[in-house]
């Protein structure tokens, strides 16, 4: 395990998952941590992205990936 340098959240990435996700980097791996499922409710691309762009982690110092 190694500490958590940053993290970022992402939109869906083709090919890999239909989900955006928080990623977290660490030194020179990036893992995802949270996957971000869009509930049916909310039809508006827009509305849904800025959902997404609002998420922010509050990690404890020295939390572990």
């Amino acid at each position: 395990m190694a500490n958590l340098d940053s993290y970022e959240v992402s939109a869906p990435v083709r090919g890999i998952c239909k989900q955006s996700a928080i990623w977290g980097k660490s030194g020179n791996t990036t893992q995802p941590l949270i996957y971000l499922q869009r509930p049916k409710w909310i039809k508006c691309d827009i509305l849904w992205q800025r959902i997404v762009d609002g998420i922010r982690l509050d990690l404890p110092a020295g939390f572990k990936i």
